[in-house]
């Protein structure tokens, strides 16, 4: 259906970082908003206007009829649900539960509202959080890549490699359910032991980040950072020994660093049914073989051949064992059958094409109801 030129789709992202339409800018660390730049061209094409919702919600920007998704977040559905002329039409979970608790929490009554409520989990995997028993339509966090093609494609054929990398931020949860955190720093403590793994990402020379949503006032938060790194004789860091020892200072480009290992540590923050982000895919890109937790069910969606599971090892010790034994063409196979999945119509479910087309069809049928 064509839009009549008085409809407007408004996208309401987790954080205010991405208002004002900055949700489709390019963002500074890659190419995180290309699903919703892609899917803002893709309503475009059809006659639909699309601006963030916070345009909306200050009354800089409506239509005669508004069609409104909210990106994980819900502090704003209620006052737009007052508006006689919004429907409000999908709640997308974007964020796993031990970042955002609050917008599980809300999911039930927020169900009531929304005509759909689209998640990358199960109900049942979620209950924990609140949302047992909820009618939830799949969907998968989209990437912004389409392939091993382009710019990718010297990146992939990249043959002089170390053994091991791991690239993220400096964190730790405020919420222990689940959480891989932990895990990644033991991890990274083993292969520290031998000098076999390369750590990258950003603020590992301070105190870590608390993920997730905080008791304190975020500008207590930054007094009490300031003060504690400044004391003597204080430890930044349980793990201050090992990261010192591995950590390479922050990157420009994760996929050309990457490119530069043979294997990646790709955990998640949490393991959680469905939860599968960028990190297994940014492996696949730079042609470097996954050691992946994180999603327990991720070969309904990721073949085994792809990545190795590290559930597979009772040990570190285990682990890297394993890693050491594989040959070149051992090795070869699994990059090349990471390669050809991202190829293949399985990896469409994570693509920005059908991401955009969830929101197309929601808008389209939406409208055709209202009619």
């Amino acid at each position: 259906m064509a839009a009549d030129g008085n409809t407007i789709v408004f996208l309401d992202p987790i954080t205010y970082h991405f208002e004002r339409d900055r949700l489709f800018e390019q963002h500074p660390y890659g190419d995180f908003h290309a699903p919703f730049l892609h899917a803002k061209q893709e309503l475009e094409s059809r006659g639909f206007a699309v601006h963030t919702a916070d345009l909306l919600l200050a009354g800089e920007k409506a239509g005669d009829t508004n069609v409104y998704f909210a990106l994980g977040n819900v502090k704003n559905y209620r006052r737009v649900a007052q508006r006689g002329d919004t429907l409000l039409s999908g709640l997308f979970h974007f964020e796993a539960p031990i970042v955002h608790p609050s917008t599980y929490r809300e999911t039930p009554e927020a169900s009531r509202w929304f005509k759909r409520v689209y998640s990358f989990s199960t109900a049942d995997a979620l209950a924990p959080f609140g949302c047992g028993g909820l009618q939830l339509r799949k969907f998968m966090i989209p990437e912004p890549y389409d392939g091993v093609q382009g710019r990718f494609r010297e990146l992939w054929d990249r043959r002089d490699r170390k053994f091991l990398c791991m690239i993220s931020q400096n964190k730790l949860p405020n919420m222990w359910y689940r959480e891989l955190y932990t895990e990644r720093l033991r991890l990274l403590e083993h292969f520290s032991r031998n000098d076999s793994i390369d750590l990258y990402g950003i603020g590992w020379d301070r105190m870590p980040f608390k993920v997730g949503e905080r008791r304190l006032p975020r500008r207590l938060e930054r007094v009490h950072r300031m003060v504690w790194e400044r004391l003597p004789f204080t430890k930044n860091h349980p793990y201050e020994a090992t990261i010192k020892k591995v950590w390479r200072g922050e990157v420009e480009s994760k996929h050309q660093t990457m490119s530069g290992y043979t294997f990646a540590i790709t955990y998640e923050n949490m393991e959680l049914d469905g939860w599968i982000n960028e990190k297994i895919f940014d492996a696949f890109l730079s042609g470097t073989v996954p050691v992946f937790r994180g999603a327990p069910d991720v070969t309904d969606y990721i073949p085994e051949e792809c990545f190795i599971d590290a559930r597979r090892f009772e040990t570190h010790a285990e682990m890297e064992a394993f890693l050491r034994s594989l040959s070149p063409t051992e090795i070869d196979r699994y990059r090349q059958n990471a390669r050809d999945f991202m190829a293949s119509d399985a990896y469409r479910p994570f693509s920005k094409q059908a991401f955009a087309e969830i929101l197309v069809s929601s808008v389209e049928e939406d409208l055709a109801a209202a009619a």
